[in-house]
């Protein structure tokens, strides 16, 4: 599989009623851009802003999770929050994960889709 940057994962978790996250560097994904909008009867719904296609099956990524284009050191916190996050980097919310994991191993990967 090609790649075209790193990622930085932070991992949501809720630790006795707080939200914390952990940062992970992802080393090679393909990030693609994405301009399309889905409508619906209410109105308009943005689709997902990004496709990350991750060659590694084994990392744990869920649905809630942020991923930031890049390699990023901060660490979210009360003072640096999500939208701190956002502010400073180019940054999906996962909402879709969907693991390919047939064919041989250089096949094999995560479809990771978020806005």
């Amino acid at each position: 599989m090609r790649t075209n940057t790193a990622a930085t994962l932070y991992s949501r978790s809720v630790v006795s009623g707080s939200e914390v996250w952990a940062r992970s560097v992802i080393p090679a994904v393909f990030w693609e851009q994405r301009k399309a909008a889905n409508v619906i009867k209410s109105g308009l719904l943005e689709a997902d802003k990004a496709a990350v296609y991750i060659p590694d099956i084994s990392i744990a990524i869920k649905i809630g999770d942020m991923l930031v284009k890049g390699t990023a050191d901060k660490v979210i916190s009360p003072s640096y929050t999500t939208s701190n996050l956002r502010a400073d980097y180019e940054v999906i919310q996962v909402r879709s994960v969907d693991t390919m994991d047939y064919g041989s191993s250089h096949m094999q990967h995560i479809q990771v889709g978020g806005s």
